[in-house]
């Protein structure tokens, strides 16, 4: 009778006390749900994606009498609900549940009735890797050519009604499939289960071919693809380097107006250095891993007892800090700074040489299973602390060695001082504490963002007291930081090895200032090479990887063609360019100190056009003539003629006062009007950059990602400034090359520059389509950059005649007497066209959600069971 009535207590969720004391694990296996529905479906997305979306949805209808239902609408963080949760989602006999390889932007969603209670599970994968991964009740095991899924039912769920199970393939029809789906279609198969039935759970399973991007982008993170993938990811750096030392070559060689100054030898020396510094790092970054790897590989194998196998993240460690000391010995900084990476460089090589002093495992890596004391002793000693001070270190040395280095490189493009040294890279004592602050909140941000992935890997794992949750807990959060150093070093190069580089080639161009006899009105030859080497480091798109293969140079081909195109086109086609007299260019004979008579010659022009159409309507033949008369003395030049100081000659056709004011710009040199364009630029580029962070980094779940991702909000300022330096970068050349550039208006110049940075986007954009792959919002960046520098380009137009501007109450006053009427609408039709074709590609960006992967960062968590970091 006392078995009777515990049976049925327990049945209504009411239980005894013995039943009370049991497991609950135990208890989930022992009452499965046969009472409960269940709905499951699976979805592949091929297009639109790098690698293949997994999502998965599980709706559990689930009877009021089960004894877990009560706790599965209590809080999120109560043992109850994660036992229930447990048992409807995962095994049962596993209280510590860890899974990395499937995203949920939020927990499942519970909601209640008179005979239900529903739960609505979603969520997502990437197959970015070949290997098993679990999402939902689904697991894939993605090899070489096939990829397996099957329905993997949760232990509670075995005796429950799966009224129906769908699987979208995405459009790829599978190899083979069992058990014969009830409905569907090559591509989209569903099972359904009758009512009423005591049927088990349909054992699916399928084999697909994904599509041949797809595939590649997974096998290309295993070895030894890998391997090659990184190898092919170089040779944009390389093609970089060798070109930028080409260009100091080139410099070094070319046919002086005078003794090259102090200055110019300098900035070329730095440029040489620099370029020869991020190529060593760049090696190193890139292929360190897999150094590491095969020395691991090769002693695990009878190789020898070297230190790689058991110490691979301190050498890491060792090697990551050292590199930011070189980056430090090229810049110089001054003797404050100089100690204080001494110090910092002395704690790293304490800590990587006798780490225990810091409560720190010799391998670094904590068993949790097999070593809970040591794991244990690590907590006592704060060695997660200790290791994050370290990891600030190894920041504040890069930082330290990166400001040093950009104020040695600005500074030695002054002339010297007049019997002194060089002030080099020292900065000031202020400087250097806000470099320490900095040092210290990246690996505290980091430390958020583990503990945020933490939360969404491990929510269902058990955290009563007496379990070994704290040991777990501490255990894989740590696994998981000690590749701070590794992926800090592939990370940081990416953004800051073109920063610096941009700044020495601008550093060599801003000593060309100071050199005797350069006046900068017109471009030498080796200028045109330097400002083509400037545009493709500073400016140009690195763009390329088509299911996972890295082809950029495929985009830097483009670009270099399309750049010299421009630049072949300017040469006969730019206002500048035409000959006055056969062999003699309007470059030759138009200078600076002509601007005064440019202006007024302009100024008259329009003033004398404006005439004319106010005489269309009634005017003599006297009065037309006279002013035609005007017209035409305006069209001549005086060109450099010993025997006729005094011969005027017509300007060439279709070249007229305004023209030539307007292609000599706003400045007196190139590299004047360079500065101003590159000014205006980063000016005009705020709101684009605004769209672009909201469309890359806030919308959708883009935001919510950074908190799980290592160096997610410190990558978002990155991009943000990256994006303003392109900007600045594009307005730059369009400056500096704006004699050269064909068109008779600034629109036109722009819009040449915007098609040269676009036309490499638009190839991978291609590119993309035919692997079916996002595209990362190219169109919309092109069309930014395009419209940027169009607006520059007027912008610029206007500031030529500056001087007219008190005469006119707007500047688009001033812009259509500059342009007058025909060719204002023409202009005004530009922006219209581009503003239109803004508006269009927006509407279909904001109606896609971001596409986010798990992390980009490289093994952002570590298998529970002590195996070694996952996807590394």
């Amino acid at each position: 009778m006392t078995a009777t009535v515990s049976v049925l207590l327990l049945a209504l969720g009411v239980g005894t006390a013995e039943a009370a004391d049991e497991p609950p694990d135990n208890l989930c296996v022992k009452r499965t749900l046969s009472g409960a529905d269940v709905r499951a479906s699976v979805r592949f997305a091929h297009t639109g994606q790098e690698s293949t979306q997994v999502s998965s949805e599980l709706d559990i209808k689930i009877p009021r009498t089960w004894m877990w239902a009560p706790y599965l609408l209590l809080s999120e963080d109560t043992e109850e609900y994660r036992t229930a949760m447990r048992c409807l989602m995962r095994s049962a006999d596993v209280p510590m549940q860890y899974r990395d390889t499937e995203w949920q932007y939020r927990k499942p969603q519970v909601s209640a009735d008179k005979v239900w209670i529903t739960v609505r599970q979603r969520t997502v994968t990437w197959v970015s890797a070949q290997g098993d991964r679990d999402v939902g009740p689904w697991h894939i095991d993605a090899g070489d050519r096939y990829w397996a899924l099957a329905l993997a039912p949760p232990d509670a769920l075995a005796g429950a009604r799966w009224s129906e199970v769908r699987v979208d393939l995405g459009g790829e029809p599978a190899r083979s499939v069992t058990p014969t789906p009830t409905v569907g279609t090559a591509t989209a198969l569903t099972w359904t289960t009758p009512a009423k039935s005591s049927l088990p759970p349909p054992e699916v399973r399928l084999l697909l071919q994904p599509p041949a991007a797809k595939a590649n982008y997974a096998r290309w993170s295993s070895y030894p693809w890998n391997v090659a993938n990184t190898l092919a990811g170089l040779t944009w750096d390389l093609v970089v380097a060798a070109l930028s030392l080409a260009l100091v070559r080139a410099l070094a060689h070319r046919p002086p107006l005078a003794l090259p100054t102090a200055a110019e030898e300098a900035t070329q020396r730095n440029l040489r250095l620099l370029v020869l510094v991020w190529l060593l790092i760049t090696v190193v970054h890139s292929v360190d891993d897999h150094v590491f790897s095969a020395l691991a590989q090769q002693v695990e194998h009878g190789g020898g007892g070297i230190w790689f196998t058991d110490h691979w993240e301190r050498l890491t460690l060792a090697v990551s800090t050292a590199l930011g000391l070189l980056l430090c010995c090229v810049g110089r900084p001054g003797r404050a700074a100089t100690a204080a990476v001494t110090l910092t460089v002395g704690y790293v090589v304490t800590l990587v040489g006798w780490p225990e002093l810091f409560g720190l495992p010799q391998r670094m890596y904590l068993y949790w299973v097999d070593d809970p004391a040591e794991v244990a002793a690590f907590a006592d000693a704060g060695g997660a602390y200790w290791f994050a001070l370290a990891c600030a270190a190894l920041i504040f040395v890069w930082l330290v060695g990166l400001v040093s280095t950009c104020l040695r490189l600005w500074r030695d493009s002054d002339p010297p001082p007049a019997g002194g040294p060089r002030s080099s890279g020292r900065f000031s004592p202020a400087v250097l504490a806000a470099l320490a602050l900095a040092s210290c909140a990246l690996p505290a941000a980091g430390m958020v963002a583990t503990e945020s992935w933490w939360d969404r890997v491990s929510w269902l794992a058990e955290q009563s007291d007496g379990t070994a949750y704290p040991a777990f807990h501490t255990a894989v959060v740590f696994n998981d930081q000690r590749w701070f150093p590794s992926n800090f070093l592939d990370w940081i190069p990416g953004y800051v090895w073109w920063w610096t580089t941009g700044l020495a080639l601008v550093a060599v161009a801003r000593a060309w200032r100071t050199a005797p006899g350069h006046t900068g009105e017109t471009l030498l030859p080796s200028e045109l090479a330097f400002l083509k080497v400037f545009f493709v480091v500073a400016v140009a798109p690195v763009v390329g990887w088509y299911g996972g293969v890295p082809l950029p140079l495929i985009s830097l081909a483009v670009l270099w063609f399309a750049l010299t195109a421009l630049l072949a086109v300017g040469r006969r086609g730019a206002v500048l360019a035409r000959e006055v007299t056969p062999g003699v260019p309007l470059h030759q004979v138009v200078g600076e100190r002509h601007r005064t008579r440019l202006m007024n010659m302009a100024r008259q022009h329009r003033e004398l056009h404006a005439e004319l159409r106010r005489l269309e309507q009634g005017q003599t033949e006297v009065e037309r003539a006279a002013v035609e008369r005007k017209l035409d003395r305006l069209h001549r030049w005086t060109p450099p003629n010993p025997r006729h100081p005094h011969e005027r000659v017509p300007l060439p056709h279709s070249v007229g006062p305004v023209e030539l004011a307007l292609a000599w710009g706003p400045r007196a040199g190139w590299w004047d009007n360079a500065c101003r364009a590159a000014a205006v630029a980063a000016l005009v580029g705020l709101p684009a950059n605004g769209v672009l962070l909201w469309m890359n980094h806030v919308r959708g779940n883009a935001w919510t990602d950074r908190f799980s991702q290592r160096f997610g909000f410190v990558e978002v300022a990155m991009n943000v400034a990256s994006t303003e330096l392109i900007y600045a970068g594009a307005g730059f050349a369009l400056g500096a090359l704006w004699r050269v550039l064909p068109g008779r208006r600034g629109p036109g110049r722009g819009c040449g520059v915007g098609l040269v940075y676009a036309l490499p986007l638009l190839v991978d954009q291609l590119g993309n389509t035919l692997a079916r792959q996002s595209g990362n919002n190219e169109v919309l960046d092109a069309a930014f950059t395009i419209l940027i520098l169009t607006v520059t380009g007027t912008i610029l137009d206007i500031d030529t005649f500056r001087r007219e501007r008190r005469y006119w109450p707007t500047r688009a006053g001033l812009l259509l007497s500059l342009y007058q009427m025909r060719s204002a609408s023409a202009q005004i039709a530009l922006f219209v066209a581009q503003l239109v074709a803004l508006v269009t590609i927006w509407q279909q960006l904001s109606s896609d959600p971001p596409v986010v992967l798990i992390d980009h960062q490289g093994p952002i968590g570590t298998s529970p069971g002590g195996e070694g970091a996952s996807g590394h």
